[in-house]
């Protein structure tokens, strides 16, 4: 086997690296949105018109209270979503340059 068969091969393994991490982090930022999207419509909640002012006062208290307890939760998720992006970001970049690489020195041969 010569350097450019070789070449060649390392580039098919490079791209197929590339695109396995560019679809990792397409499916990271995926779920990152997701989550942050629920936290958004935490904040976009109203009270029904025409309650009794202490049933939609304890209405409010009691939604209160969950919508804190599911932030808490979404906010524990929405870390956990922004390190795997993160990571998947650092591994996109680094197959994407080494991909660059062997692109740069199969099209010099």
């Amino acid at each position: 086997m010569n350097t450019a068969d070789r070449l060649r091969q390392l580039k098919a393994i490079t791209d197929l690296m590339r695109d396995r991490d560019l679809s990792r982090l397409s499916l990271a930022s995926l779920q990152k949105a997701k989550i942050e999207a629920l936290l958004g419509s935490l904040d976009k909640t109203h009270s029904a018109p025409g309650l009794d002012p202490i049933v939609a006062a304890q209405v409010v208290d009691r939604f209160g209270l969950w919508t804190t307890n599911r932030r808490i939760l979404l906010n524990q998720q929405l870390s956990r979503a922004t390190a795997d992006w993160l990571g998947a970001r650092a591994d996109a970049q680094r197959s994407f340059g080494r991909a660059e690489v062997v692109d740069k020195l199969t099209s010099k041969r």
